[in-house]
């Protein structure tokens, strides 16, 4: 007959193999389901967010953009470029609903990703600094918009070269930022840049190049 000790061991060594089984067809299990498939993902999702977006139907391309994420999820890798883009079109869709703060958080993954897939140089990076900058504009966090504004602009005068419209839309937003914080001089500053541009571009004759010259003589005034 076996003696206490004997039988308590025998039970403990027959437990331990029972859960290291489990453990490995858990491990296996897992592996199997975070697996990711092969070919392309459908862009069905995509392509109805762009729709419902550029219809104005913000809480519809939220949802089909959720749907996208959820979709490329199952073939890419959680820090893989596509994904970031996924999170830039979540963040624009809450910005749209003006819920700035959880835009916010799809930018900030979306950040995290370009820090690791992107150039410090590359002009996708530059947009999502951009559509941070925007969020923080609207919350009225000043300084932190600043921030992302100049990032922004500092890749794309070299990415996209002096004249191109997205560095205007960003000479104007510094322009207006610092007029809105009542640093007049720089706004004058950053909307002179604007008006070299719309001359290069427009012509001294256009009426936007009118508008904004006009513009920085009022703000001129008002500087003591």
């Amino acid at each position: 007959m076996p003696n206490r000790q004997t039988i308590t061991m025998s039970v403990l060594l027959s437990v331990s193999i029972f859960f290291t089984a489990c453990f490995e067809n858990t491990a296996e299990a897992k592996e199997i389901v975070t697996s990711l498939l092969t070919g392309e993902p459908s862009q069905e999702n995509y392509e109805l967010s762009q729709k419902y977006f550029n219809d104005g139907e913000y809480q519809k391309a939220l949802e089909y953009d959720i749907k996208q994420l959820e979709e490329d999820e199952k073939y890419y890798k959680n820090e893989s470029i596509e994904i970031a883009l996924d999170y830039n079109n979540i963040g624009l869709d809450y910005d749209e609903l003006k819920n700035y703060k959880k835009a916010l958080e799809y930018y900030e993954k979306a950040m995290k990703i370009d820090n690791v897939t992107l150039e410090s140089n590359s002009t996708e990076r530059s947009t999502t600094y951009y559509n941070v900058a925007s969020s923080y504009d609207s919350l009225e966090q000043y300084d932190n918009a600043l921030k992302y504004y100049l990032k922004a602009l500092e890749i794309d005068k070299v990415g996209l070269g002096e004249y191109h419209e997205d560095v205007l839309d960003e000479y104007e937003d510094i322009a207006t930022l610092y007029e809105k914080t009542g640093k007049l001089k720089l706004a004058v500053t950053y909307l002179k840049k604007a008006l070299a541009f719309k001359e290069h571009e427009y012509g001294k004759e256009d009426v936007k190049t009118i508008d904004i010259a006009k513009h920085i003589e009022e703000l001129q005034k008002k500087i003591k």
